[in-house]
């Protein structure tokens, strides 16, 4: 086969691929409108751009193959490929192989449902969003008719030519020093969404150890005496394409989570010509063409660390899909994966937990959808079980999540104004049962936009219309998720960029030409009144409360005129009169370009218990660095400014800023810095974890 030739089957595979429901032509339009009319495009050193782009591309290019590719055959799990019975199996001259039809399926295996019936419970509906699947063949109709949806789009597409208070918290630990005795250590935790529901984090530490994802290793470094010395390791059995995500640290255990990979090579027999007398193909007109075959699952390893030299591992369990995200509530750990189910991934399905096929009475359906969203529960007593699971069949999703329930929701475009369709699920115990869905008008654009509070949920959205004019929400919502409350009309033209919830006050930040922070009563759920507004030049991309009285923002400074952005920008805000909203003192960083903290809460360091404010941040010299500040008589003070390594295989998102006692630490996967807080952030050790 020439060149020309491969070109032109790859081409061919590429326009059988499956169009996403938000890469649909109607969506992409209503996205441009918005980026048009809002925020400006972040900036980003053209070297870590280029080199990201190459990445991406490179991943891009082996999804779609790995995707596309796989060769289907009735054996392995999942679905099965059908062959068009309206025509024989002659192939035509010039064809490129059997002409078949994608039907959908249920194997053999799964036709038979007395075996898969719910593990803990029968399940509920969550409302009319989502239902529980009475068999495995509801759940194929809906792929079905998910992918006939996408194959309708792409034939008109190609016709038209178009294309709560959740502080970084301070931890109190007691051990015992050199002495015997006990003392008192203060030490930073991660930065979280909500208090009371952990996340984790690629760097954590527990008063006197420091653990840090390095590589294809976990490295466990002993801050004892201020000193910085290695005290362990672990290094799971990972094969050469795996990789390790985060983890969680509770006292003497740790849970490691690795997302995995299992590649497989097929070869599949095109057939390029026919002798048009005989009708027999001959042995020469066959070629094959190689086609990979990608399985992922994320892996959650439970290790005892009570000697962190000899760290024990105590269970293991495997769940289908990449990993999307996780929470640690008490004892009870709950995990959330993706698993595409389109039409060319057969053997992704039915997706599988610890071995174990998820049960269709664990399944909910929605009208569409071409994506697995796994949920699993797993107690730490029990390393090796999954308590219960349950999947989602839908397009795209988010997550929130409370001490008490799930929240899943997601834009629906479909509609003559976007909606955000929301779903509660109860966490009763580690068992995830559905409680009800409902929609509300616009788009959540920040994370820390949706709270749960006394039995009310609620939400900030922004509504754009078919022109890109703007309107902002604000939605308050009952424990069974019935509309109680609301405020409409909020900054027209303008976009929620931040928010913050302290109990009965909401606090958010909209963004056009310049920066209004608002404030909204909430003590009356039924009727939202806003208290006050004030207006500065720039936007602020993350709050963060510092104390009851003030408010601290980090984002950009812009020119009001244009919008053009003037360097990072951090500013504190005076909320003890929500009538009279006060700026006590702003700073700019010149030259300053991004800081991950901005869209990533957990590299922000922001604890007023110690008055420390941290956060990486990247220069127009393509130089970067982690800087320190503090907030005192009513200014921002620097403290700290230490350089960055400069590495392509570095993120400034793996980097942290954290302290034990008085010793402050700058922690990334290659080395460990500290510094003696007292002594002016004097520098003290140095660790290479490359070593």
């Amino acid at each position: 086969m020439n060149e020309q030739e491969l070109l032109n089957k790859i081409k061919q595979t590429a326009e059988q691929e499956v169009i996403p429901e938000t890469l649909m032509p109607q969506q992409i339009h209503k996205r441009l409108i918005r980026v048009k009319k809002t925020r400006p495009i972040t900036q980003f050193p053209i070297k870590k751009a280029v080199s990201s782009a190459a990445v991406l591309l490179l991943f891009g290019v082996l999804s779609i193959v790995a995707w596309k590719t796989g060769r289907i055959s009735p054996d392995k799990k999942g679905y099965v490929l059908e062959n068009d019975t309206t025509t024989d199996n002659s192939v035509p001259a010039g064809a490129s192989g059997p002409q078949r039809n994608l039907k959908f399926s249920p194997p053999d295996s799964e036709k038979d449902e007395t075996a898969q019936k719910p593990s803990i419970e029968p399940k509920a509906n969550a409302g009319e969003l989502y239902k529980i699947a009475a068999n495995y063949q509801e759940v194929y109709d809906v792929l079905q008719s998910s992918f006939e949806l996408h194959q309708k789009y792409r034939a008109e597409s190609n016709t038209d030519g178009a294309c709560e208070k959740s502080a970084e918290d301070t931890v109190t630990e007691y051990s015992k020093n050199a002495s015997g005795a006990e003392q008192k250590i203060l030490y930073s935790t991660t930065n979280l969404q909500t208090q009371g529901v952990d996340e984790s984090d690629s760097i954590k530490t527990d008063g006197q150890y420091i653990y840090t994802i390095a590589g294809a290793t976990l490295k466990i470094t002993d801050t004892f005496g201020g000193k910085l010395k290695p005290a362990g390791a672990i290094t799971p059995d990972l094969d050469a394409s795996d990789h390790i995500l985060e983890f969680y640290i509770d006292q003497n255990m740790l849970f490691l989570l690795v997302q995995h990979y299992e590649t497989t090579i097929t070869e599949e027999t095109y057939y390029t010509d026919t002798d048009e007398k005989s009708g027999v193909i001959p042995l020469n007109s066959c070629d094959k063409i190689a086609s990979f075959d990608a399985n992922s699952s994320t892996i959650l390893y439970t290790y005892d660390i009570s000697s962190p030299a000899n760290p024990i591992l105590a269970g293991t369990v495997e769940q289908d899909g990449n990993y999307y995200t996780s929470r640690k509530i008490g004892d009870m750990i709950y995990l959330f994966t993706q698993q595409g189910l389109n039409a060319d991934n057969f053997n992704g399905f039915i997706p599988c937990i610890n071995n174990e096929k998820i049960p269709c009475g664990n399944i909910y359906i929605s009208e569409k959808g071409n994506e697995g969203f796994l949920i699993s529960s797993i107690n730490v007593s029990e390393p090796d079980k999954i308590l219960d699971k349950v999947m989602l069949v839908h397009n795209s999703v988010n997550v929130y999540v409370t001490t008490d329930a799930i929240y899943l929701y997601h834009s629906d475009y479909q509609a003559a104004d976007t909606l955000t369709k929301i779903a509660k699920f109860s966490i009763d115990g580690g068992i995830i049962n559905a409680v009800n869905a409902t929609s509300v008008k616009g788009e959540i654009f920040d994370t820390f936009a949706v709270n749960a509070y006394q039995d009310t949920l609620r939400v900030l959205t922004t509504l754009y219309d078919q022109n890109g004019n703007t309107d902002n929400h604000l939605y308050i919502l009952d424990s069974e998720l019935n509309l109680i409350g609301a405020l409409d009309g909020i900054a027209r033209g303008e976009e929620i960029y931040a928010a913050r919830y302290l109990d009965k006050t909401v606090y958010f930040i909209t963004y056009k030409d310049t920066d209004p922070l608002f404030v909204v009563d909430l003590s009356n759920n039924t009727n939202p009144v806003v208290l006050g507004e004030l207006k500065i030049s720039g936007f602020s991309e993350y709050l963060h409360f510092w104390g009851k009285d003030q408010l601290l923002g980090i984002g950009y400074e812009t020119d009001p005129d244009n919008g053009e952005r003037k360097g990072l920008k951090l500013v504190m805000f005076d909320i003890s009169n929500p009538m009279d909203l006060k700026v006590i003192d702003s700073l700019v960083l010149k030259d300053s370009l991004y800081s991950p903290a901005l869209y990533h809460y957990k590299c922000a360091l922001a604890d007023p218990s110690l008055n420390l404010i941290g956060f990486a941040a990247e220069y127009s010299n393509n130089n970067a660095a982690y800087n320190v500040y503090s907030f005192s008589n009513g200014r921002f003070v620097p403290k700290l400014s230490e350089t960055l390594q400069d590495s392509q295989y570095i993120s400034y998102e793996s980097v942290r800023g954290i302290y034990i006692g008085d010793t402050f630490f700058i922690v990334c996967p290659t080395e460990i810095k500290s510094y003696e807080m007292a002594n002016g952030f004097r520098k003290l050790e140095h660790l290479d974890l490359t070593d």
